[in-house]
C-alpha cells in the first residue's frame, strides 16, 4: 500500500556497454555520467558515479520528464547533476523525435522528481537545486529527519568539517526536505520506465529505501550497498540485522545491475558481498558478547581481515562494532526497522561457515 504525504506548498545485463557521457567536476568532487543498458540516446538510465569516495547518483529519462536519484552533497553539485540530467533528457528527446521523423519541440522535458534513498546529507543535500521545479520524494521516516533543523545542521557541519565538502554556503534546510513522502512501495509510471521506490525500514539509518527499475533490471541501492568502503557510523540506527535481512530479500529479485551508494558498479554479487561482510561482522561481535567482552574490548579485538583494504577500515571499524554491540546488548529496539533486543536472534546466515571471513 502506498501512502502519499505532502509537505508545504509548491510553485507549480551488467555486460551492457558503459560509455562516459560527461564528466562533472566541482572542487575535487568529480562525477562521470554513464549510460546503463545501452548507448547514449538508446537508453533511459544513467549512473552518475562519484570519484574518490563521492556518493553515486542516478538519472532516468522519459518522454514526460527526467527523474534524478540521490542528488548529492551540496546545492552546487546538485546543480551540476541537474544539468547532466537535462542534457541526457535532451539527447533522449532528440533521438525519440528523430526516430519518429516528427518535428522536434524547442525544449526537452524537465526534471520532474528527485528521489532520496536515505535522509543522509551525502545523498540529499543536492535536493535544493530541484525544489522549485520538481517534487522531492523520500520515505516518511527519512522525510521527518530532513525536516528536523537540528539534524540537518549537524549533517551540514559534518560535511564541512570532516569531509571538506565545498559549496554548502547556499544550502538551506527548508529547501532540502521532501515534498512527498511514502511508506511501503511508491511506483512512478511513465511511458517508458516503471520506477519503484521500495521502503527497507531502518538499515543504515531511519527510513531507508531503494529504487528499482524492474523492466531494466537496475537497482539503485543507496547506502545499503558500499563497494570497497566501510559503512559510515554517524546517524546509524542499531539495525544491522534488518539490513542483512533486506539484502537477502533484494538478492531474490531479478536484477542485472546494482548502483551502490559509494563505489563501482556491479551485478547482484554486490548485494551478496555486502551481506556477507555484515554477517561476518555481526558474527564476530556476537562472539565477543557471548565471551563476556566489554564494549571497549570488542571494539579493540574484533577484526574482519577480508575487509582490511576497504576505505576507512581502520578508522570506522570500531564505531561499526559499537553500533552492533549496542544492538545486541540493549533491551528492545530504538526503531521499527531494527530487529529484536537482548535476545540476540541471529539471521540463519550467521550460523555455520562464514563465507566472507573464510573465503
Amino acid at each position: 500500500m502506498t501512502i502519499w504525504k505532502r509537505r508545504g506548498t509548491r510553485p507549480s545485463k551488467w555486460s551492457a556497454l558503459l560509455v562516459p557521457l560527461v564528466v562533472v567536476a566541482l572542487s575535487g568532487c568529480q562525477y562521470t555520467v554513464e549510460p546503463l543498458k545501452g548507448l547514449e540516446g538508446k537508453t533511459y538510465v544513467y549512473a552518475a558515479m562519484g570519484k574518490d569516495g563521492a556518493p553515486n547518483a542516478g538519472i532516468v529519462t522519459t518522454s514526460i520528464g527526467a527523474v534524478v536519484i540521490d542528488p548529492p552533497l551540496s546545492p552546487e553539485i546538485g546543480k551540476n547533476i541537474n544539468l547532466a540530467a537535462l542534457r541526457a533528457s535532451k539527447v533522449f528527446w532528440d533521438e525519440k523525435f528523430r526516430a519518429g521523423k516528427e518535428r522536434m519541440p524547442t525544449l526537452a522535458p524537465p526534471v520532474l522528481y528527485a528521489l532520496n534513498t536515505t535522509y543522509r546529507a551525502s545523498h540529499t543535500f543536492g535536493n535544493q537545486e530541484f525544489n522549485a521545479s520538481a517534487d522531492v520524494i523520500s520515505t516518511d521516516r527519512a522525510g521527518k529527519r530532513l525536516a528536523d533543523l537540528n539534524e540537518v545542521t549537524r549533517m551540514r557541519e559534518l560535511l564541512k568539517s570532516q569531509f571538506k565538502v565545498p559549496g554548502l554556503e547556499m544550502h538551506a534546510q527548508s529547501l532540502t526536505q521532501p515534498t512527498i513522502t511514502f511508506e511501503g512501495t511508491l511506483t512512478l509510471h511513465t511511458p517508458e520506465v516503471e520506477i519503484k521506490m521500495i521502503s527497507m525500514g531502518d538499515c543504515v539509518g531511519e527510513g531507508d529505501c531503494v529504487v528499482l527499475l524492474p523492466q531494466q533490471k537496475v537497482l539503485f541501492a543507496g547506502d545499503l550497498v558500499l563497494v570497497g568502503f566501510m559503512p559510515y557510523y554517524e546517524g546509524r540506527t542499531r539495525s544491522v540485522r534488518n539490513w542483512i535481512k533486506k539484502l537477502m530479500e533484494l538478492e531474490q529479485m531479478d536484477i542485472d545491475i546494482v548502483v551502490p551508494g559509494h563505489g563501482t558498479l556491479g551485478g547482484k554479487e554486490l548485494l551478496k558481498q555486502q551481506r556477507e561482510f555484515l554477517t561476518s561482522l555481526l558474527g564476530e561481535v556476537t562472539a565477543a558478547v557471548k565471551t563476556g567482552q566489554s564494549l571497549d574490548q570488542a571494539m579493540k579485538n574484533v577484526k574482519v581481515p577480508n575487509a582490511a583494504n576497504w576505505r576507512n577500515y581502520a578508522e570506522w571499524l570500531g564505531p561499526n562494532v559499537r553500533i552492533i554491540y549496542e544492538e545486541l546488548t540493549t533491551q528492545g529496539s530504538e526503531s521499527k526497522g531494527a530487529s529484536g533486543g537482548a535476545a540476540m536472534t541471529m539471521p540463519s546466515t550467521v550460523d555455520g561457515r562464514d563465507p566472507f571471513r573464510d573465503r
